[in-house]
């Protein structure tokens, strides 16, 4: 299907978002390195417990090759901004035009392994308009999860949806001040998704990661997978808390 050589972004690698695509939509995803392993901090709110069930070494991730490059990207964001977001913007033009010319929707996942506030960083077109790079690409639908409590996304920039990701840290309260502000909720779970968590229905977060078909004020009950289920910080949420 999509044959470009890109940058930084990825399309078809993943294997949950390739669970999503489709004729009529394909996802993209950018892995960064995530925590501090760079050297450079790009998940400013993680817990011990989400850094101990990172997926930095899932699938390819568990290649030293993949993991190096990751790194390099990331260094690349830190130490050279504006060769990076030239690299992105060129990256996304080519999946956003190829998915034009095919009648495809495209999605766009930028913190696929980091948490980056990406309303807040613009970009230069090559004909010089400024703006984040969701004001480049509205009709590209970009979408993350993040665990940055205060995150506010800008109004205009209705093609971008944010996932809360909730942790140990985080109380009942929280989790459901969250869904008042408008962000779905993301939970990990040990085994079996409940029908409901705190009052609100669970959707299947593992059948696909196309979190624009959620609706809202759900919680996305993902299962522990790799080092998360050997976790008890409260990460993942036991049976018996349910």
């Amino acid at each position: 299907m999509f044959g470009a050589k890109l940058n930084l972004i990825s399309v078809g690698t993943n294997a949950k978002t390739k669970k999503g695509d489709t004729d009529e939509s394909l996802t993209a995803i950018m892995y960064l390195a995530p925590n501090t392993i760079s050297g450079h901090d790009v998940c400013p709110s993680a817990t011990p417990g989400c850094i101990a069930s990172c997926l930095f070494t899932a699938g390819r991730g568990m290649m030293n090759s993949v993991q190096q490059a990751r790194i390099r990207k990331t260094k690349l964001f830190f130490e050279d901004i504006h060769s990076f977001v030239d690299l992105l913007y060129k990256d996304i033009y080519k999946f956003s035009e190829f998915c034009s010319k095919n009648n495809i929707q495209a999605y766009v996942r930028l913190n696929g392994t980091s948490d980056i506030r990406w309303e807040t960083i613009y970009f230069a077109s090559p004909s010089n308009v400024v703006g984040n790079i969701f004001d480049h690409f509205p009709g590209v639908r970009f979408y993350d999860y993040t665990k940055i409590p205060n995150r506010k996304i800008p109004t205009k920039n209705t093609n971008y949806k944010l996932t809360y990701s909730r942790d140990e840290n985080d109380t009942p309260e929280t989790v459901s001040a969250q869904i008042k502000k408008g962000l779905n909720v993301s939970a990990v779970f040990e085994k079996t998704l409940p029908e409901t968590y705190l009052g609100h229905t669970v959707v299947d977060g593992d059948v696909d990661d196309m979190r624009w078909n959620d609706p809202a004020g759900v919680i996305v009950g993902l299962k522990a997978k790799g080092l998360a289920r050997k976790d008890m910080s409260g990460f993942v949420i036991r049976t018996i808390n349910i």
